[in-house]
C-alpha cells in the first residue's frame, strides 16, 4: 500500500493532468478553430433557480488554463440584474468588455466608519456657502467714504449700473468646531472687476496723480478699467439649521433592512432648507491681468482701443467680507482694506462691492 506521503505525490502530479485535459477537451469542442490560441478559457454558465422562486443568482465556473503557468479555477457571478450597459471594446484578437454595478451604500466591506465619514463630508458641504457663482455691482468710495469725488476727479464718476463685479468659486473647504454650526471656511475663487466710467474722457496713468483728457468727440460707447485675478477667503461661518449625525448603532439597523435584490436610498441625508447662516473674514485677491478699454463710432464703423498694463492699480487685494443667507439665498459684501491704486498715487480710492450668488456649486 502506497505510504501517505506517495499518495501525496500521486495527487499532486494527477490534478494539473486531468485540468489540462478537461480544459483541452472542452477547448477542442468550441466550433470556431481558425485561429490559434495559447490561452484556454472555458465558462460553464449554471443557473440556480426553483419551481416557484426566481432565479436569486446566476454563476459561471471559469476554467483558465495558460500553458507553462498552470491552470486557474474561478466561480463568478453573472447576474446582470444591478449592471448597467457594458462599455465594449473590440480589437482585432480581443474583445474587452468593461461593465459597472452599482453599489449598495453599505456592504460588508463598508464600515460604519466610511459611512459616518461620508455623511460628515454630505453634511459639510450642505452648510458650507462659498462656491458657487457671485455677480454685484462695484463702487469706488472716496478718503471721506463717500462716492462723492472732489471736482478735479469727476472723470472717475462710475456707472453703478454698468460696473459689475462676478466671481466664480470653484473650491472650497471648511474646518469644524465640533459640528456644523461653526467652521472655519477658505477656498479658491476667479473674479472680474469692471469699472465702467460715466464722463467722456481719457484718463493718463502716470506719474503719481492719475488724469484724464475730455473729449468732445468721438463719444464713447464704453469706458471701463478692468481687473481679473484669483482669490482667497478666510472666514469665520454659523449656521443655524440642526443637522443631527445618525449614531453607530442607527446605521447598522439600516444596513440590516438593506435588501440584497434593490437598492434602497440611504435613509440619512441634510437640507439646508431653513437655515440662516453667516460668515465673516476676509478675502485676498491677487490680480494678474488689468486693462483699459474704450469703445466707440468712427466713420460708420466701431472701434476699440485696448490698453494693457498695470495702470498703476495695486496687484493685490484685501478686503473685509460678509455672507449672509437663508436657505439657498447667498448674499454678500466686500469693502477693501487697501486701495485701489499703488501708494502714494492720488486720488485715494477705496473698492467696494456686494451681490449674491446665481449659482450654487453644493
Amino acid at each position: 500500500m502506497p505510504s501517505y506521503e506517495q499518495n501525496i505525490t500521486i495527487m499532486n502530479k494527477l490534478i494539473p493532468a486531468l485540468a489540462t485535459l478537461l480544459a483541452t477537451t472542452m477547448a477542442h469542442a468550441q466550433s470556431d478553430t481558425t485561429e490559434s490560441h495559447t490561452r484556454t478559457e472555458t465558462t460553464i454558465v449554471t443557473d440556480t433557480r426553483t419551481d416557484t422562486i426566481p432565479a436569486a443568482s446566476t454563476h459561471a465556473l471559469v476554467v483558465d488554463y495558460v500553458p507553462g503557468k498552470g491552470m486557474r479555477i474561478d466561480m463568478l457571478d453573472t447576474d446582470t440584474t444591478k449592471k448597467g450597459s457594458p462599455l465594449v471594446i473590440n480589437t482585432k484578437r480581443k474583445k474587452i468588455t468593461i461593465s459597472t454595478e452599482g453599489k449598495p451604500w453599505i456592504t460588508k466591506e463598508d464600515s460604519v466608519k466610511d459611512v459616518l465619514r461620508g455623511l460628515r463630508r454630505e453634511r459639510r458641504n450642505q452648510f458650507t456657502y462659498w462656491s458657487g457663482i457671485d455677480i454685484g455691482a462695484n463702487a469706488l468710495l472716496g478718503p471721506d467714504g463717500s462716492g462723492d469725488f472732489p471736482k478735479e476727479y469727476d472723470f472717475l464718476q462710475l456707472d453703478q449700473g454698468r460696473s459689475r463685479f462676478v466671481s466664480i468659486n470653484f473650491m472650497e473647504q471648511k474646518i469644524e468646531f465640533g459640528s456644523h454650526h461653526v467652521g472655519l471656511l477658505t477656498g479658491l475663487g476667479w473674479e472680474f472687476t469692471n469699472y465702467r466710467f460715466k464722463e467722456n474722457s481719457i484718463m493718463h496713468f502716470q506719474g503719481d496723480t492719475i488724469t484724464a483728457t475730455p473729449m468732445d468727440a468721438p463719444q464713447f460707447i464704453k469706458s471701463k478699467l478692468r481687473q481679473g485675478g484669483f482669490r482667497v477667503p478666510l472666514m469665520l461661518e454659523f449656521n443655524t439649521k440642526r443637522a443631527k449625525m445618525p449614531t453607530a448603532d442607527e446605521i447598522r439597523a439600516a444596513a440590516r433592512d438593506t435588501s440584497v435584490h434593490s437598492l434602497p436610498k440611504t435613509p440619512f441625508s441634510f437640507t439646508n432648507k431653513k437655515n440662516f447662516h453667516l460668515a465673516v473674514g476676509v478675502v485676498g485677491s491677487w490680480y494678474y491681468d488689468s486693462m483699459y478699454k474704450q469703445k466707440y463710432r468712427m466713420d460708420g464703423q466701431i472701434r476699440k482701443d485696448v490698453d494693457k498694463g498695470d495702470h498703476r492699480l495695486l496687484p493685490y487685494r484685501l478686503a473685509a467680507s460678509a455672507r449672509i443667507g437663508y436657505g439657498s439665498l447667498n448674499l454678500f459684501a466686500e469693502y477693501a482694506l487697501t486701495p485701489l491704486f499703488k501708494d502714494g498715487v492720488m486720488p485715494e480710492l477705496t473698492p467696494l462691492n456686494v451681490g449674491l450668488t446665481i449659482v450654487g456649486f453644493n
